[in-house]
């Protein structure tokens, strides 16, 4: 049966005699076509599933076919045909005797032919047949260049598409590719004039995943309302194209396999081994040699699904295996392998609760932190009986954990105190575990409520957590070390970075590493080692990404490295950036998804854009309101900028009014900055200084700062001195003390170009732009950022452009990769690790705005970053 197509009733369309009908409304394919077209391949290959529009895209190109060039059409129907049938259809095609219709007098009459020749196969034979595919084989390797052949199949033949791909003889189109997205789905849906809500057509393309066949039946005489029911409660219609299309070519074998991997939301070759006893391998083979439907969900091949409306329409047919049984085995699979979550999953699916609150005693921190087990834990303690969960120690503390990453702290209090009822302990060294677990939940859950006690609880609990409970001790450090820097102690914060990070790498856990470092990123930027931090954050997340698809942290650290963009003035990229770890943190469900709000924001507020960092102060304050997140984790931070905000309109007063009420209430408390914002307090402090500054009230103004610099300067926190010279700087301008306001300024920007320190120049530029401009001449107020971030020369060399946006060290590699030299070469030569060389490269492509080294190499030059 022809592939389908969408179609409409329009106007009578000219139909060439030699071809098959088209319908007389299509959805175009513009790119696809203009791809298979442009194409110098000699061989184009279309191959895909029933339904997703193949033959009517091959015929488009026929249509299209130059009139110097010759053109065969050839619909052999999906039917098996030895190689002599094959060869007398396509004889007769080329309208060539029947008596030479061999391989051999075929040929021949194919060099015999002048000028250039199309042919196009449409529906080649379905079922496999390497006698036909080696027939097809040769005859394409032995006709002459000037032949060109266009082929249209549901499944990939034997031939040898390696070697053509490397010889670029081959184009071939996919599934996917002509899978239709949401331009097409539109197009598709004003030619049938059919109206829906975006919800609804979102909802279509999701559950579709774009294949025609399924979008046509669902929508076909049916409105919203059907659709949606039809979308829940499946479609007739589509299960019968399945039925016809799909499943009555297969044997009883396979058609029961496809019936068990439907079941299963991945599977991989083993598991199918597992499952099917033994036939894995040769499953999977089959599966993509015929097209059917399997997705890919990983780029080295191991991990497989089927196409969701498949899927469906496999789960609602009769005939299928039992669910439990085959979710009994990928259990039992799954959980031999460590995979404790989707163990758990399959035994949920399976019906043995049991048996899943079984699996989920074996959950550790470290799990909790990868995928979307986060997320996937809390769904569970949401629908499973709460005695469930409340069952051993172990599952209490993990839920307390899971709490906590989730930021829903009065949740977790709630949960750990369920822990008393499995006091006292049979025995000393049992009862001395389980108080120990307890302080390091209250340790972590005081420090990220910004409690002072925290530091007390951890410290108790580390001596009594022995080395099977590292994991507990390692977030015990990190909390202390959090704790530290909301103090502005940080040597103290770095010793406990340390302590943590050698432990977390004795037990080999990258994904503790990478929590960990997130800190030591923010401890570095804290310190003025912006460099440092960046170095660092792009170090953990390559690492943290060859092992972990999905995970709170991975989230974390993108954002992280966002913002490092930012302070560096980098700020498309640094949008692009938070705008991927927004994602993955809302994915993992991680409350640090304010940091990716307010970064959103600070880049609008740049802009000038006031109403959209408005827009996303309030989605900061909506999403933690809706993630129940308990307001002493957002609300000074939230405040802070809204006061950042009212200076920015000149609502000085207010903005005063708010940063002294916030500053008051947080002092009151005795309250500590929540983790991720350490130095909110002298930052709140910085702010109601420059209020004052701005009021006029400039001895209470220039004395606040003064005491803060003396403070930050005492800590090491280079970062917040540098803003409080800039401060300082303005309140003397403000009062007329126009050299010594200059003097100092100047110190201010040589610590900011130091520092790579962007945002407090911004601020000031705002307020006081004519005065940079003064004091930077010739800079329009966009480039600053290029002079800012030159850094200072050395007492004996002048100043060179080379420096203007790269480091010292990102200049040599550079200049070893315009030189030729390879990733590895420069590790080498430089004495460094091939990682931190291609974060250098990477690094470089940001600054330059470039995708590839030879683009950063022309782009340098054409700066004057380096030599010609």
């Amino acid at each position: 049966m022809p592939t389908l197509a969408i179609a409409r009733p329009s106007a009578q369309q000219v139909q060439p005699a030699d071809l098959p009908r088209l319908p007389p409304c299509v959805v175009s394919r513009s790119t696809l076509l203009q791809r298979l077209l442009c194409s110098e391949s000699r061989l184009r290959l279309l191959c895909a599933p029933a339904g997703t529009g193949k033959s009517v895209l091959l015929g488009q190109c026929a249509r299209q076919t130059p009139t110097a060039i010759e053109r065969v059409w050839l619909d052999l129907g999906g039917r098996s045909l030895t190689p002599l049938q094959f060869c007398k259809r396509l004889a007769k095609a080329l309208q060539v005797s029947l008596d030479d219709a061999d391989e051999t007098a075929l040929l021949e009459r194919l060099h015999e032919r002048a000028g250039r020749l199309w042919i196009f196969i449409d529906d080649y034979p379905r079922q496999a047949d390497d006698a036909l595919d080696a027939c097809f084989d040769r005859l394409f390797a032995a006709a002459p260049a000037s032949v060109t052949w266009w082929v249209a199949s549901r499944r990939t033949p034997a031939w040898n598409l390696p070697r053509l791909l490397l010889q670029g003889d081959l184009l071939e189109i996919e599934g996917g590719e002509l899978a239709l997205d949401e331009d097409r789905l539109s197009e598709l849906l004003a030619e049938l004039h059919i109206e829906l809500a975006d919800d609804c057509r979102q909802l279509l393309l999701q559950r579709s995943e774009g294949w025609l066949a399924a979008i046509r039946l669902l929508l076909l005489d049916a409105d919203e309302a059907a659709l949606r029911q039809r979308l829940q409660d499946g479609c007739p219609l589509l299960r019968d194209y399945v039925q016809h299309e799909v499943l009555a070519e297969l044997d009883d074998e396979l058609r029961s396999h496809l019936h068990a991997l439907a079941l299963l939301p991945r599977f991989s070759a083993a598991l199918c081994e597992h499952l099917l006893e033994g036939s894995g391998n040769d499953l999977l083979a089959k599966l993509q040699r015929r097209q059917l439907f399997v997705r890919s969900l990983d780029s080295s091949g191991t991990w497989f699904r089927l196409w969701r409306p498949l899927a469906e329409v496999l789960r609602r047919l009769p005939g299928a295996p039992l669910p439990a049984a085959i979710h009994v085995r990928a259990c039992q699979w799954f959980a031999q392998r460590g995979d404790i979550r989707e163990a758990v999953e399959h035994a949920l699916q399976a019906g043995q609760v049991e048996v899943a609150v079984n699996y989920l005693q074996r959950f550790d921190q470290e799990q909790l932190l990868q995928g979307h087990s986060v997320a996937q834990l809390l769904q569970w303690r949401e629908e499973l009986p709460a005695w469930l969960f409340g069952s051993s120690p172990r599952l209490i503390v993990l839920q307390a954990w899971a709490l906590i990453i989730c930021a829903r702290f009065d949740e977790a209090r709630t949960c750990m105190q369920g822990l008393a009822h499995f006091m006292p302990q049979p025995d000393a060294r049992r009862q001395r575990k389980l108080i120990a677990h307890w302080q390091a939940l209250m340790g972590v859950l005081a420090r990220q409520c910004g409690r002072r006690d925290a530091r007390l609880h951890c410290q108790e609990a580390l001596p009594m957590l022995d080395e099977s409970s590292w994991s507990q001790r390692v977030l015990c450090y990190q909390a202390l070390a959090q704790q530290h820097m909301a103090e502005q102690a940080l040597s103290q914060a770095k010793q406990a970075l340390d302590q943590g990070l050698h432990l977390a790498r004795r037990h080999g856990s990258l994904i503790f590493e990478a929590l960990l470092n997130t800190d030591h990123c923010l401890l570095l930027q804290m310190l003025g080692e912006t460099e440092r931090a960046a170095e660092l954050a792009e170090q953990s997340l390559a690492f943290l990404r060859e092992h972990c698809n999905h995970s709170p942290v991975l989230g974390r650290l993108l954002l992280l490295r966002a913002s490092l963009l930012a302070r560096q003035g980098l700020d498309e990229a640094a949008q692009q950036a938070y705008r991927q770890g927004l994602q993955e943190a809302e994915r993992c469900e991680d409350a640090y998804t304010i940091s990716g709000y307010l970064g959103l924001l600070e880049l609008a507020e740049v802009r000038g854009d006031l109403d959209e960092a408005h827009q996303w102060l309030q989605k900061a304050e909506r999403v933690m309101q809706w993630s129940h997140v308990p307001e002493v984790r957002y609300r000074g931070v939230l405040q802070l900028h809204a006061g950042r905000l009212l200076l920015r309109q000149g609502q000085n007063e207010r903005a005063r009014e708010l940063f002294a009420q916030t500053l008051q209430q947080l002092q009151q408390r005795q309250q500590l900055a929540p983790s991720e914002f350490y130095d909110l307090l002298p930052r709140l402090r910085r702010y109601l200084a420059i209020s004052d500054l701005l009021l006029g009230h400039h001895a209470a103004g220039e004395h606040a700062l003064q005491l803060l610099l003396e403070e930050c300067q005492l800590a090491g926190h280079r970062s917040m001195a540098c803003e409080c010279r800039f401060a300082l700087a303005e309140g003397l301008l403000l009062q007329g003390r126009q050299e010594q306001a200059d003097a100092l300024l100047q110190q201010a920007l040589g610590e900011a170009r130091q520092l790579r320190l962007l945002r407090p120049v911004e601020e000031l530029r705002q307020r006081q732009e004519h005065w940079l401009k003064r004091l930077l001449p010739g800079e329009a107020a966009h480039d600053l950022h290029r002079r800012l971030l030159q850094p200072a020369p050395a007492l004996d060399e002048p100043a060179s452009a080379g420096t203007a946006l790269l480091s010292s060290r990102e200049l040599v590699v550079l200049q070893l990769i315009a030189q030729g030299c390879s990733n590895q070469e420069i590790a080498d030569r430089l004495f460094i690790s091939l990682h931190t060389v291609k974060t250098h490269a990477r690094r470089i492509n940001v600054k330059l705005g470039v995708q590839r080294r030879t683009q950063a190499v022309a782009m340098a030059k054409a700066q004057g970053l380096m030599g010609g």
